[in-house]
């Protein structure tokens, strides 16, 4: 199909192209003949339908490059439609762009996480502090003979920091 289309006398580009797409050709054919018993005719190695599409569009892109797109087949030509409102380079750079974005909010909740349960660890603990210095206090206005009566006290344990804090009904 190159050949008949593109290949002109003396166009030493398109000739080196199709000289390659030859070379890919005999390949994949000896490539599915391998795999066959010596005796096979040639006609009767299967070859997938589009193989001479495929070997042309991977010299191509080889040595022109690779066009980002869908390929569209049609009248006997190929073409590369643009994906995408402008193109899918930009849109894949927009995603990574998110991409990193969403990672750094994610450190970020992360950190104030481990920070908000320290904080409420060291809270749990001054006021653990704080309720045994009451005691004490209570104890020793008591051994002076007076007598104050004070409301239940709930046990104030360090709260879990997965659930929230329920003093106990008195």
């Amino acid at each position: 199909m190159f050949e008949d289309v593109y290949v002109r006398p003396g166009d030493a580009n398109s000739e080196h192209l199709h000289a390659l797409m030859v070379e890919k050709r005999t390949a994949v054919i000896q490539e599915a003949t391998s795999q066959l018993p010596p005796e096979t005719p040639i006609e009767d190695v299967p070859v997938p339908e589009d193989a001479g599409f495929q070997i042309m569009t991977d010299v191509l892109d080889q040595n022109l490059g690779r066009r980002h797109g869908k390929v569209v087949r049609g009248m006997g030509k190929a073409r590369v439609r643009e994906t995408g409102a402008s193109s899918s380079r930009s849109n894949t750079v927009e995603v990574d762009s998110l991409k990193e974005q969403v990672t750094t909010l994610q450190g970020q909740l992360q950190v104030q996480g481990e920070q908000m349960r320290e904080q409420i660890r060291a809270q749990g603990e001054q006021l653990q502090a704080y309720a045994g210095q009451v005691r004490d206090l209570v104890r020793a206005i008591q051994m002076t003979g007076l007598q104050i009566s004070l409301p239940v006290v709930p046990d104030l344990a360090t709260p879990s920091t997965s659930e929230p804090l329920h003093p106990t009904d008195t």
